[in-house]
């Protein structure tokens, strides 16, 4: 396990009873049996150690869901990791790094929307597929941000079936629409 990781898995140990805002870096350098001044070799605070964490957890396993057919088991993934890392979701999601959670998912949201655009439309200009990925991306972060404050009440089934049955034909009829108004 590299130092790095060592410290990721301090800090999201930390968070199954804090929020990130109570944590200091020599509680994580201690609990990762390191120097506080190793933590700063590799990271700039706690917000860049975070992302870190969401980076290498989530980030690097969506790059496959961004098609069409695949963008709601790219969510699912995202779900299972709330699903399966709650309380360190929810000691993020509860803190002042509530933004980072937000911006996180609304960057992976972003992509997988714009990926599905531009395999529905792939003549599509940049700035319209832009918009619609942003505002379903936007969205899809709503919900979730929702889902999190009710403490994941929603099954996650429900919830994904939910999402399907509100994005699966809607971009694609937002796409004709635009389209037709463009012709």
């Amino acid at each position: 396990m590299t130092t790095k990781d060592q410290l990721a898995t301090a800090l999201k140990q930390l968070m199954q009873t804090k929020a990130v805002d109570h944590i200091t870096i020599n509680e994580v350098a201690d609990a990762a049996f390191v120097s506080r001044n190793t933590f700063y070799y590799h990271f700039a605070d706690i917000h860049d150690l975070l992302a870190y964490i969401y980076n290498n957890e989530i980030i690097a396993q969506l790059d496959h869901y961004q098609n069409q057919a695949e963008w709601n088991a790219g969510l699912a993934v995202v779900l299972d990791y709330i699903e399966a890392n709650r309380a360190f979701c929810l000691n993020t999601f509860r803190s002042l790094n509530r933004d980072l959670l937000n911006q996180f998912l609304y960057h992976q949201l972003f992509a997988m929307v714009a990926a599905v655009v531009d395999e529905l439309a792939p003549h599509c200009s940049r700035d319209l597929r832009d918009e619609i990925a942003n505002f379903y991306g936007w969205a899809l972060v709503v919900q979730l941000i929702q889902w999190l404050t009710t403490d994941l009440a929603e099954a996650k089934n429900d919830f994904l079936a939910r999402m399907y049955a509100m994005l699966h034909t809607t971009i694609a009829h937002v796409l004709t629409q635009n389209t037709t108004l463009d012709s």
